[in-house]
């Protein structure tokens, strides 16, 4: 799945979810600020748009991602400060879409988990991973 698909996948299914968002839900556009080959912009569809307008988003992709990982990454990374609101699994791939406060809490959290024995031997289970960091416009 391609950062672009994410995307639109993303907006659909908030869009499509009733207990996410209705028909009058505002569209908030996140646009990258950083990382490479990223779509310029998301668009999210929510009931709370305020939520989407504060702080940074990290749009994290782990290629050829063995089953399990889900559930091994969903134990590890809140205890670090990462605590994604979306994930999507597609074929080999899984996608975090992760809210940080600013660039100081994301590199905090980063931090954090990359010397966490757990993590290290999660690292091993995908081949490679992108992110990119997206901001509201």
């Amino acid at each position: 799945m391609t950062r672009r698909e994410f995307s639109i996948a993303v907006a659909g299914s908030i869009a499509v979810a009733p207990s996410v968002s209705g028909s009058n839900s505002p569209v908030v556009i996140l646009t990258a600020i950083a990382g490479a080959r990223l779509p310029d912009a998301l668009a999210i569809r929510t009931s709370s748009p305020e939520i989407l307008r504060e702080g940074l988003w990290e749009l994290r992709t782990y290629r050829s991602a063995a089953s399990g990982l889900a559930t091994q990454l969903a134990e590890i990374f809140p205890q670090h400060g990462i605590r994604p609101v979306l994930s999507r699994t597609q074929s080999e791939d899984l996608t975090y879409l992760i809210p940080f406060e600013d660039l100081s809490s994301r590199d905090r959290a980063w931090t954090l988990l990359n010397a966490d024995p757990l993590w290290l031997g999660a690292r091993s289970r995908f081949e490679s991973y992108r992110f990119g960091l997206y901001r509201a416009l």
